[in-house]
């Protein structure tokens, strides 16, 4: 009776110079090379591979092998490259790993391997590629890998690592790919990484985002955009849901960002930043005094929000800044003197505002200023004479407020002035002579404007013809400008009257004149000024759609139309509905 034997086990028989490996067999003195990538393996690595003792490359990628490494794998002296990426191995790396001395080329990723990363893999100094990414790995990188002198390649990402970078990491000076990312590294980024000749500005070359890595960051990185969690780092400051690393900042431009609710306190902790630019958002609530924190600033921008309360008098500490524009807010109370101590302020801008109080003296410190403008607010007292003395100011905006007294004919000194306006205010006595020294566009109200005060005559012959409208019933040797014809434009008419949204307003000018056409409320205060300049003759038209000055609806109720000519003056009635 002949006997049976299974195929499988008549296929699996090696003689004694062969290894079984898989249903297949392997000469133990001539098998140098083992490839079996992809080949739909299964189970664990046998034991017996060590028994291939001249095996240089062993790949078992792209299978699926479970299980940990045995220990006889280490016992491949002879091994060169050892590639088990994509499997499903588990377990710790053994430490035993240091046993394949000559490894040029280990790559155990995407697999499941957890524990830490065994410090003795340091004795594989011939390491030029090693890849243990996406896998479950924690602890530190071993210090060791800094004796991996020829390592090019060195891709630990999508794992558990944790605790600092190691130092020794720049030791490394061969190394061309650097990846790390995706871990839970803490700390700062050493200093040495910077004598790697990686290519910082390419991800694939340099990556180590999402870690928790703090600032400050080496000055070969610190311009690149590294993605880290920094909210636990000393000298993080959050602004509006963002984190900074305050020190580092020298500019912050939020302009145009929808911000809303306070200034935080926090900016103050900027102290090196030189530019700060938050303009046309929907801020509230006070300035901080930590502003005043900010010795750097150059510039600074808080125009077009909804700011209240004083201007802090810690602005007086910022002696660097060139450019201030607080204006288009709500800020109250007066100027502070310590703006005096801004000597080389060049611009300063707090127009449209509620400012009260007088102009300090202390802004004749300012001898750099070339812009000032002051207009619209509620600031009252004379102009102070240290004004005059600013020879470099080109604008000098101080117009409808309420300011009082003569004006000096120290305002000749002002030889670089192109603009001066101070229409609007209650400003009397004679214009000085002097004037005519200035080089200004008389006949242009954009840039010259003196009406709407109580300036008396005779004017000066440069700008006869443009002072505009004055009140001169306390001028004693004049006859009064009301008793001038009053015939140079029609009465008003608007329609529709009540109105909502808009109504138009319409007159007729008898001739060439400077008008003014504004909307101002029951107690007499400015909501909105149509037009201020000169107009031909004809037929007039101007809509007003219940807009403020800074654009935004008022509140249904009863508002005026005042015109206003050299000659001429009429108030109409307006209802806005709701």
């Amino acid at each position: 009776m002949a006997l049976f034997f299974p195929s499988y086990i008549v296929y699996c028989q090696c003689d004694e110079s062969e290894v079984s490996l898989w249903g297949e067999c392997y000469s133990i003195e001539t098998t140098f090379e083992l490839n079996l990538s992809g080949q739909g393996l299964t189970g664990i690595i046998p034991e017996t591979i060590s028994d291939l003792e001249n095996l240089l490359f062993l790949d078992l990628s792209n299978n699926e092998l479970e299980g940990s490494l045995p220990e006889q794998l280490f016992y491949l002296e002879n091994l060169l490259g050892l590639v088990l990426r994509e499997n499903e191995l588990d377990g710790e790396i053994s430490n035993n790993i240091g046993m394949l001395s000559n490894l040029m080329y280990l790559d155990l990723s995407n697999n499941n391997f957890e524990g830490f990363i065994p410090n003795n893999i340091g004795l594989l100094t011939s390491l030029v590629n090693l890849s243990l990414s996406e896998n479950q790995l924690t602890g530190a990188i071993p210090s060791s890998i800094g004796e991996l002198s020829y390592l090019s390649s060195l891709f630990l990402n999508n794992n558990v690592i944790n605790g600092e970078l190691p130092f020794e990491l720049g030791n490394c000076s061969e190394l061309q790919y650097l990846q790390l990312y995706d871990n839970q590294i803490t700390g700062e980024i050493p200093t040495s990484f910077c004598q790697l000749d990686l290519d910082w500005q390419s991800s694939y070359s340099f990556n180590i985002s999402n870690n928790f890595l703090c600032p400050p960051y080496p000055t070969c990185i610190e311009n690149l955009n590294i993605g880290q969690n920094i909210i636990n780092c000393e000298g993080v400051v959050s602004l509006w849901d963002s984190l900074y690393y305050a020190e580092d900042i020298s500019e912050l431009d939020f302009s145009n960002f929808g911000l809303s609710d306070n200034i935080p306190s926090e900016i103050g902790l900027f102290i090196n930043l030189n530019y700060l630019n938050l303009s046309n958002n929907n801020l509230s609530g006070t300035i901080p005094d930590e502003l005043g924190n900010l010795t750097s600033l150059k510039y600074l921008n808080l125009s077009f929000n909804q700011l209240s309360g004083d201007i802090p008098y810690t602005i007086g500490n910022l002696i660097n800044l060139e450019e201030v524009r607080l204006f288009h807010n709500e800020l109250i109370g007066s100027i502070p003197e310590e703006l005096g101590n801004l000597n080389d302020l060049i611009h300063l801008n707090l127009r449209n505002n509620n400012l009260t109080g007088h102009i300090p003296h202390t802004i004749g410190n300012l001898s750099s200023l070339e812009i000032l403008y002051l207009h619209n607010n509620n600031l009252n007292g004379s102009i102070p004479p240290e004004i005059f003395g600013l020879s470099s100011l080109k604008k000098l905006f101080l117009h409808n407020n309420q300011l009082s007294g003569g004006l000096s004919q120290n305002l000749v000194n002002l030889e670089s002035l192109e603009r001066f306006r101070i229409e609007g205010n209650n400003i009397s006595g004679i214009i000085p002579q002097q004037i005519c020294n200035l080089n200004l566009q008389w006949d242009n109200p954009i840039f010259f404007n003196v009406s709407e005060n109580m300036f008396c005559g005779p004017y000066p012959s440069c700008l006869e013809g443009s002072q505009g409208i004055q009140d001169t019933s306390n001028c004693s040797s004049m006859h009064s400008i009301t008793q001038k014809p009053i015939d140079s434009f029609s009465k008003i008419k608007v329609y529709p009257n009540p109105f909502n949204p808009s109504t138009r307003i319409k007159f007729n000018i008898k001739g060439k004149t400077l008008i003014k056409v504004e909307i101002i409320d029951v107690l007499g205060k400015n909501v909105n000024t149509l037009f201020n300049g000169i107009k031909d003759p004809g037929i007039q038209y101007f809509e007003w759609d219940g807009s403020n000055s800074r654009g935004h609806r008022v509140s249904p109720g009863v508002y005026f139309c005042r015109l206003k000519s050299e000659y001429h003056y009429d108030v109409i009635k307006l209802i806005l509905l709701k």
